[in-house]
C-alpha cells in the first residue's frame, strides 16, 4: 500500500502546467507529447546528463497547486505470473511553497487521492471501486466490495516535516525532491525511451511491455537505482519515470520491487492547477462511513511505538 501511493505520488509532483483535457466522459487511452510552451528560464528539452533533470524537476515542483489526471496500473506479478489492470482517477493538491529566501522553508502539506473504478484480469473487466486517500496525516483505504474501511494514522498531530520527502517520512517519492536528497539515495541516468521494457522469460509480460514502450516514444526516462543499504529505498529494486521534454509533465512510471513485481503506472487526460476543472469536493476525506452504511472500521496509530 506505501508502495503504491509513494509510485502515484511521484508522478504528480514536478509538474508544471495544465494541458489540454477532454471531456470527463471520455477515456483517453494515449499517451501524447505536447509542444514545448516557451518561457525563458524554463529549462525543457535535452539534458546532458540525469543532474540537470532533477535539478529542472526540482525547480518545477514549486509552481504545482492541485493536479488531477486518469489513471491506469498495471500490476505483473513475478510468482504469479498474472497480470491486473486498474482504471480510475488520481488528485494531488499541495500547500503553496514557502519564500525561498528562507533559511529553513515551510514543509508543505500535500494530499492524494485515488479513485480506481474499473478492474481487468484477463480477459474479464469488471466494474470495482477502491480508494486511497493520504491528507498529509491520515491514510485511508476504502474497499466498498468488501465493505472495508482502514485509516492509519502515518504523521503525529503538529508534527513540522515534509511526509513525502525521502528518508523524512512515511512514504517515498522519488521525483519532486531536492536534487541533493535523490543523489544521496539514488543513481540516477538518462536512457532511451525504450530502455528496459522487455522480458525475456515471459511472452505475456513482454507484449505488456513492448505495447508501453510504443507509447512512450519521444519521451525522457529517468532511471532510478537505489543506493546500497538505504532503507528509506529499501522497497524497490528499480525505478524508471517517463516526462515529456516539452512540458516535464510526467506521463508513466515503471517500477520494480524486490520480489521482481512490477508496477505500471500511465497518466492521460492531466490537469494541472485547476485549469480546466476544480478538484471535486470532499475528494481529500478521511471521514469514516456512516454506521448504517455497513463498513467494517478500523482505525490505527502507526505513529505510536
Amino acid at each position: 500500500m506505501g508502495l503504491l501511493l509513494a509510485i502515484l505520488v511521484c508522478l504528480v509532483t514536478s509538474s508544471l502546467r495544465a494541458i489540454e483535457q477532454p471531456p470527463d466522459d471520455a477515456l483517453t487511452t494515449e499517451i501524447r507529447v505536447e509542444p514545448r510552451e516557451t518561457k525563458p528560464d524554463q529549462p525543457v528539452g535535452n539534458f546532458a546528463n540525469a543532474g540537470e533533470l532533477l535539478a529542472a524537476l526540482e525547480r518545477a515542483d514549486r509552481d504545482i497547486r492541485a493536479f488531477s489526471s486518469q489513471i491506469r496500473y498495471t500490476r505483473l506479478f513475478e510468482i504469479e505470473n498474472d497480470i491486473q489492470t486498474r482504471i480510475g482517477r488520481l488528485y494531488f493538491r499541495t500547500d503553496p511553497p514557502s519564500d525561498a529566501a528562507s533559511e529553513k522553508p515551510t514543509p508543505r502539506r500535500r494530499w492524494v487521492a485515488v479513485r480506481f473504478d474499473q478492474f481487468i484480469a484477463g480477459q474479464r473487466s469488471d466494474r470495482q471501486e477502491k480508494l486511497w486517500v493520504f491528507d498529509g496525516q491520515w491514510l485511508v483505504e476504502k474497499d466498498p466490495v468488501e465493505k472495508q474501511f482502514i485509516k492509519r494514522r502515518m504523521v503525529r498531530p503538529g508534527q513540522v516535516f515534509d511526509p513525502l520527502r525521502v528518508g523524512e517520512g512515511p512514504f517515498f517519492v522519488p521525483v519532486g525532491q531536492r536534487r541533493e536528497d535523490m543523489e544521496l539515495y539514488f543513481t540516477a541516468a538518462l536512457r532511451p525511451a525504450s530502455e528496459g521494457l522487455e522480458d525475456v522469460y515471459d511472452p505475456q509480460r513482454d507484449q505488456v511491455l513492448k505495447t508501453l514502450a510504443a507509447k512512450l516514444d519521444g519521451l525522457i526516462q529517468l532511471e532510478l537505482t537505489p543506493r546500497p543499504n538505504m532503507k528509506q529505498v529499501e522497497d524497490f529494486a528499480l525505478i524508471r519515470i517517463w516526462y515529456d521534454p516539452g512540458t516535464l509533465l510526467p506521463r508513466a512510471s515503471f517500477a520494480v520491487d524486490q520480489l521482481g513485481n512490477v508496477d505500471v503506472f500511465e497518466l492521460f487526460a492531466i490537469d494541472v492547477n485547476e485549469g480546466k476543472a476544480p478538484l471535486p469536493e470532499g475528494v481529500f476525506s478521511v471521514d469514516p462511513p456512516l454506521p448504517g452504511e455497513g463498513y467494517h472500521v478500523e482505525i490505527v496509530d502507526e505513529t505510536q511505538p
